[in-house]
């Protein structure tokens, strides 16, 4: 009997060392089977999804691909993919912007020094979109942010207002309203301020404006002098001077934007009392440039507005709140037209996608013109993008006078508030606070947009 129950405890033994051998053995052998190509061949079953746009997950399934990403290429035509991981049976791809449709393509190094390649006979079909996100800029968590440079996650903004895209060096003037003007470098991703009050005497900076060439660029300022040409109310910075020093340009009470002309160079700008529209001329006798007004567009009303040339020239855009005049360009006279009300009202406000005077918009502000290749051989190829800053939105302006939304307002809350800060999809989950800057960088095709109370600069990428 106890020679039975030996036997039985050295038949356990062995039996539990067999199970941990075995055990290890396996293991070691998964990993040797995973970790790098296997034993076995590499077999290709599908992938799926058959279609996506940029961000959309790319599955590859089959077995024995290993799971060393460095060691798999996965290509879409000849646009190589990420690969985010593998575990041997499925490699998890991330389908980048830009892709065109094509075949799917997969390259397998081997440990031998070998390569297995497939391509899958089904094209993969890239669709394109449109896409809102975030550039820079962030709060603390209650809501606040100060003026700090440094790279994309360490800057910080105060209060942006205003852009304008620089494409000789990409990079883009932030003017942070009544503070200073930053420049975000696009190539090295860093943010630093350039211009602040008090250099040239400014007060209250407002706007920025690049001239026809780009070598110069302009500002304004509300100075706060409402009668004496005492002040400056533009001034210039040149790129050759890498924008460090600000030179008077025109002395005259409060300037909120300038604009100009993209053909002949002339400077037009406003003013506040009436909504004046003005042109920079030289003066003789003071030997320097003067102002001369050429219609108001507010009659008793005081107030500020912008101005927005075509690229052609043959017209300006003056935005004040909730309109959008029309100005004729006189090629012969070099000066803007008294204007028509192209779309919006100057005293009924809203949120109306329509045409001309029956649009409604709460706070237009900054615009950009923007070339749409379905106006091709048209008289007029340019839609005008705009901030609706009360209305939390980006809208757009064609040349037949119709308003209406190309982004924000998306994923609504239950309170009906528009503002907020969410990425995504232009109209069914952007939401922006307080957009008042926009800007287009048209070889990338990328909107920037400045907002004042989410402070970051925000991008709207269109493929």
């Amino acid at each position: 009997m106890k020679k039975c129950r030996k036997n039985f405890i050295h038949l356990s033994i062995a039996v539990i060392f067999g199970i941990l051998f075995y055990s290890c053995k396996e293991k070691d052998g998964a990993s040797e089977t995973t970790a790098d190509a296997p034993a076995g061949p590499v077999l290709f079953n599908d992938f799926a999804p058959k279609k996506g746009a940029v961000r959309t997950r790319l599955y590859i399934e089959g077995s024995n691909f290993g799971n060393d990403v460095n060691k798999i290429k996965v290509f879409i035509g000849e646009q190589e993919l990420k690969v985010v991981g593998s575990n041997g049976k499925q490699i998890y791809c991330m389908i980048p912007r830009y892709t065109s449709s094509g075949k799917v393509k997969v390259v397998i190094s081997r440990s031998s020094g070998e390569s297995v390649e497939h391509i899958f006979p089904d094209e993969f079909q890239y669709a394109k979109s449109t896409a809102v996100g975030t550039l820079a800029g962030n709060v603390d968590e209650n809501g606040n942010s100060s003026i700090i440079d440094g790279n994309f996650d360490e800057a910080r903004f105060a209060y942006p207002a205003y852009i304008t895209y620089e494409p000789e060096s990409n990079a883009l003037f932030v003017t942070e309203l009544d503070r200073a003007v930053r420049r975000v470098d696009l190539e090295t991703k860093t943010v630093s301020t350039l211009i602040t009050n008090g250099q040239a005497g400014f007060t209250k900076m407002q706007t920025t404006t690049l001239s026809a060439n780009t070598d110069t660029l302009f500002l304004t300022d509300d100075n706060q002098n409402l009668t004496a040409r005492t002040k400056v109310a533009i001034a210039y910075s040149l790129r050759s001077e890498n924008y460090r020093r600000v030179h008077p340009y025109l002395y005259d009470p409060a300037a909120y934007s300038c604009a100009p002309h993209p053909i002949h160079n002339n400077m037009f700008y406003n003013g506040y009392a009436g909504i004046a529209i003005k042109k920079a001329v030289f003066d003789p006798f003071l030997n320097e440039l003067g102002p001369k007004e050429l219609f108001k567009i507010g009659g008793n009303t005081n107030n500020s507005s912008l101005i927005f040339f075509h690229p052609t020239g043959n017209y300006a855009y003056i935005v004040s709140y909730g309109c959008i005049y029309k100005s004729l360009y006189d090629w012969t006279t070099r000066e803007l037209q008294p204007p028509i009300i192209f779309a919006g009202s100057p005293t009924a406000k809203g949120d109306v996608d329509a045409i001309g005077t029956s649009a409604r918009i709460e706070r237009a502000y900054q615009g950009v013109f923007v070339k749409n290749p379905n106006y091709a051989g048209q008289a007029d190829e340019y839609d005008f993008y705009f901030c609706d800053q009360y209305n939390q939105s980006i809208r757009t302006l064609a040349p037949t006078g119709v308003v209406s939304t190309f982004a924000g307002k998306g994923s609504p809350t239950p309170d009906g508030s528009k503002s907020g800060y969410i990425d995504g999809d232009p109209r069914k989950e952007a939401r922006f606070a307080d957009p008042t800057g926009i800007a287009y960088d048209e070889q990338r095709k990328i909107f920037y947009i400045a907002e004042r109370n989410n402070k970051r600069i925000r991008t709207i990428s269109i493929e």
